[in-house]
């Protein structure tokens, strides 16, 4: 029989009252009796743009992050790629990615995701090329040269996995796979296409490849088809602390070109409201409208910056040519991903963020000089009374990418039927109210990560 103390008659009243309530998962004590099953796959972690650190390979020294002054203030030029004209590739032969970058002015982006891991999922942090501890579960991090094309980066991943199944003394040992933002798209790209160059011209042939190789595959805050922040890179810089990397440099990266929204998607409106017939794979539609190396102070810039003269004109001439180039190549890799492939790719476990307003479509507004482009709603000068331009151009999502992206879904409509390009194989999709940056580090992510990565069955 319970005796009634005073204490117990106090606790009664508290809950009748209303019960405290855990403010975050107890990841501790949900995810402690797991640790007498070790028996887990190895577990690739993948960044996303931005994620993995850089540096020198003679000198060392780092260029991206770098110091926490670089990331208030510095513009970053040293992150513009040398172009080969005559192959219209770009050149960076003297740079690794050799690490993830964990935090940085304050923010934690891969450190807290990390921690948990190692101190709540009981995993093991290991090289490259070290060998896996034996009774222990290993996960292991993949950084990439986020600035290249993302078909590069597929080599590195499959070298990574190729060195895994040896250390494991299993050539077909499958792997788990944590993908975040662009890393989920060089997964999935993986998965479908295995190390096969994107085709230039000419169907897609979808094998699946690689995914005989995935366990599972958990991607968070994935652009499935696409951001418009890419976009906005070309157009206005890359926004880094007090300062923007400029367009001439963002202009050189291949890599963010393979993230712009599917061709199939609107993403230009006018200031009524319309969607415009505008390509924005097609390099044309960046010299009508006067945008990234086709405006005219970012040229000029460039060729003072390049030699000047007969020199500086080249150089602009390869770099719009190169633009060109990668612009369609970047076409061709969304559309990779977007076309159906039945069984080409594992299901996918899908993360991310609901929450806020994030831009998915911008107005072209023309001031009588020069074709802008507003991503705010505050700057569009010309409004017509009555339209609601936030509905317009705003989605919910995490800030960069949208819900609907994320899903591979061209409707926010869950429940409309798909279309073509919407073939997106998930098994599971968690929503979180958590922006882009932080998703990986949000509790509730964590528990579910844990949750999916450890459960027998977690569907």
């Amino acid at each position: 029989m319970h005796r009634w103390t005073r204490r117990s008659f106090i606790a009664a009243g508290l809950c009748a009252g209303g019960c405290a309530r855990i403010r975050q998962p107890p990841l501790s004590a949900l995810y402690r009796p797991t640790r007498d099953s070790p028996d887990q796959p190895p577990l690739i972690v993948i960044p996303g743009t931005f994620g993995s650190r850089l540096r020198e390979r003679r000198s060392g020294i780092e260029i991206w992050p770098g110091t926490a002054a670089d990331l208030v203030a510095s513009d970053y030029r040293g992150l513009e790629l040398d172009i080969d004209p005559d192959t219209l590739e770009p050149e960076a032969a003297d740079i690794e990615a050799y690490d993830v970058f964990e935090a940085g002015l304050g923010r934690d982006f891969y450190g807290q995701v990390l921690r948990t891991l190692e101190q709540v999922g009981g995993y093991t942090r290991c090289g490259a090329c070290e060998a896996p501890r034996a009774g222990r579960r290993n996960f292991y991090v993949y950084p990439y040269d986020f600035r290249l094309d993302n078909v590069r980066a597929v080599f590195g991943l499959h070298e990574l996995i190729g060195r895994i199944r040896a250390g494991y003394g299993d050539p077909r040992l499958p792997v788990d796979v944590l993908a975040h933002s662009n890393g989920g798209l060089l997964a999935r790209y993986y998965a479908r296409y295995g190390t096969a160059e994107l085709p230039e011209t000419g169907s897609f042939v979808p094998a699946g490849t690689g995914a005989s190789a995935i366990r599972r595959l958990l991607v968070v805050g994935t652009p499935n088809l696409g951001t418009i922040q890419p976009v906005l890179a070309l157009l206005r810089g890359e926004e880094v602390g007090l300062r923007r990397i400029p367009q001439e440099v963002v202009a050189t990266w291949s890599g963010g070109m393979q993230t712009m929204p599917h061709p199939a998607l609107p993403w230009l409106l006018d200031a009524s409201g319309r969607a415009l017939d505008r390509g924005l794979y097609d390099v044309g539609t960046w010299r009508e409208l006067g945008w990234s190396v086709f405006d005219a102070r970012v040229a000029e810039r460039t060729i003072r910056r390049h030699g000047g003269g007969a020199a500086g004109r080249r150089h602009l001439g390869v770099l719009r040519e190169y633009l060109a180039k990668h612009l369609r190549h970047g076409r061709r890799f969304m559309e990779s991903l977007a076309i159906p492939a039945p069984g080409a790719e594992p299901s996918l476990y899908v993360f991310g963020g609901d929450c806020e307003l994030t831009l998915a479509r911008v107005v072209l507004e023309d001031t009588g000089e020069r074709f802008v482009a507003r991503e705010r709603v505050v700057e569009i000068a010309a409004r017509v009374p009555g339209l609601d331009y936030e509905a317009l151009m705003f989605e919910p999502g995490d800030t960069v990418v949208t819900r609907a992206s994320l899903l591979g879904r061209s409707t926010l409509n869950v429940a409309a039927p798909r279309s073509e390009i919407e073939s997106l194989p998930v098994a599971q999709s968690v929503f979180l109210c958590e922006r882009h940056q932080q998703l990986t580090g949000n509790p509730s992510f964590q528990d579910n990560l844990l949750n999916t990565l450890l459960s027998v069955d977690p569907v």
